[in-house]
């Protein structure tokens, strides 16, 4: 057996399918679609720390399940680290912030001049970027949810309805 093949069966068994049990456990499509479309948006705020929070609060509020809306975003986290630049600029120029150097020698410099303009100048660039998330992530997140729902229309198993035999009334006169 090759290390590979171990490697992978290891994570099949401890991540993989943990993860499905946990994401397919008693949801409908319409909940795991929602679940997975709310923790992906969430997961890619481009503010470090807040996910968990901004997850449970809103998993919470529309009675989705949290422990698996805090997991998609923990997922997805690699790429909150990928779109943040991406973020900022967009906010930076909808805003109108004018030109910011986010290269780090040009920060490295900012700070050296002036570190307490640059954090000022950090900041509202940074509150750009999650302006410019919060008025993408709703499009987003229902243009997700609508991509997903037949996915998992297909791949969650049917439910299986319960007949329930009545008693049979008795009539006492």
């Amino acid at each position: 057996m090759s290390a590979l093949s171990v490697i992978s069966a290891f994570v099949k068994r401890r991540l993989v399918q943990p993860v499905s049990n946990l994401l397919r456990q008693g949801m409908t499509p319409r909940s795991l679609s929602a679940t997975v479309a709310v923790g992906s948006v969430i997961g890619v705020v481009p503010a470090i720390g807040i996910t968990t929070i901004l997850s449970t609060a809103v998993a919470a509020r529309f009675r989705l399940n949290i422990a698996a809306t805090v997991l998609v975003s923990y997922l997805v986290q690699p790429l909150q680290f990928l779109l943040a630049i991406p973020f900022i600029r967009l906010g930076i120029t909808i805003f109108g912030l004018g030109e910011l150097r986010l290269t780090l020698p040009e920060m490295q410099d900012m700070f050296r001049k002036d570190w307490v303009d640059a954090i000022s100048k950090l900041w509202m660039a940074n509150l750009a970027g999650i302006a410019a998330w919060a008025m993408l992530s709703v499009p987003l997140g229902a243009a997700l949810y609508y991509i997903l729902l037949p996915i998992f229309r297909r791949v969650l198993p049917k439910p299986k309805l319960v007949v329930v035999d009545a008693p049979a009334a008795t009539a006492e006169v």
